[in-house]
């Protein structure tokens, strides 16, 4: 009897599903036209290049991937956009975890204002952040107005310094993240059980110990979800390096997003940048891969 009823519903479950199918039909016509046919389009622009004496684009196979992996610019590219993520994932974790944690304390005064102001930089524009940021960094800017009034005599050039123009970005695209992480975390630490808790405190864990081997286990999928989305945007982001520093000064804060960009509307060499694009596209779906594994053990 039980067997036949699980026959029965798995019966209606499938043609329910499939009366579905014409429902979903119209949102998956607009999806792929949006999505899949610029990106076979993209990747397809990979075996053309551009000849200026014909104004053709002229079949040519492998040879922009040829021209990538002998690009020293592309590699120096490719190394700050790993830092650049690594880097801005890391510390928008590290501080949006003492934030959430701060905010989802019940000793915390005003907590409801403090979440809402934590907001704030979420919702401004990137390009607002950007400009922003680069005003602070300005030779004459904020930044270095302060470490002059301390006693700084030659403050640094934060946006023309090979040394530090990168480094200037990250910390604008901290800034800008930190709202997203720790919104996300605190309503992971919001789900995680008091009990659990005074269980580990009974048992004469510290407060780090809790943390480590109590509370993140237990928000883990959490955790993962907000690695992986910040580190597929990090990667992909363009318009901070792009409207502070232009990927200088020379090369030094040149990332992977940009180089495409330049290379495909700047230079006209459309193949050469889809061929940066579809190497963007192999270091995120290896990403998503590492996330599904991990979600499936």
């Amino acid at each position: 009897m039980a067997r036949t009823r699980l026959l029965a519903h798995r019966g209606r479950s499938w043609t329910e599903e499939r009366g579905a199918i014409p429902f979903l039909l119209p949102a998956l016509a607009v999806l792929c036209l949006v999505s899949l046919y610029p990106l076979i389009r993209g990747v397809s622009r990979v075996f053309y290049v551009y000849r200026a004496l014909t104004r053709q684009d002229v079949f040519s196979g492998f040879e922009n991937f040829g021209l990538l992996f002998k690009d020293p610019v592309f590699f120096r590219a490719f190394g700050n956009s790993l830092v650049w993520t690594v880097v801005s994932v890391a510390a928008m974790f590290f501080i949006s975890y003492v934030l959430a944690t701060l905010l989802n304390s019940r000793y915390l005064r005003f907590r409801r204002f403090l979440r809402a102001t934590t907001l704030i930089p979420w919702a401004i524009p990137g390009v607002v952040v950007s400009l922003i940021w680069r005003y602070i960094f300005l030779s004459d800017g904020p930044a270095n107005a302060l470490l002059s009034a301390v006693g700084v005599a030659n403050p640094p050039a934060w946006l023309t310094s090979p040394q530090l123009a990168l480094w200037t970005c990250i910390i604008a695209n901290i800034w800008m993240g930190l709202p997203f992480v720790t919104i996300m975390l605190l309503a992971g630490l919001q789900s995680v059980e008091g009990d659990i808790l005074e269980a580990a405190a009974i048992d004469g864990a510290s407060y780090l110990q809790s943390q480590l081997r109590v509370v993140m286990p237990s928000i883990k999928k959490v955790i993962l979800i907000v690695l992986t989305l910040e580190a597929i945007w990090t990667f992909n982001s363009f318009d901070i390096v792009f409207v502070m520093t232009k990927g200088g000064p020379g090369s030094a804060s040149m990332t992977l997003p940009l180089y495409a960009y330049q290379n495909a509307f700047m230079y006209y060499q459309a193949g050469y940048g889809a061929a940066i694009g579809v190497v963007i596209l192999a270091v995120l779906l290896l990403a998503v891969v590492l996330y599904i594994r991990e979600v499936l053990q």
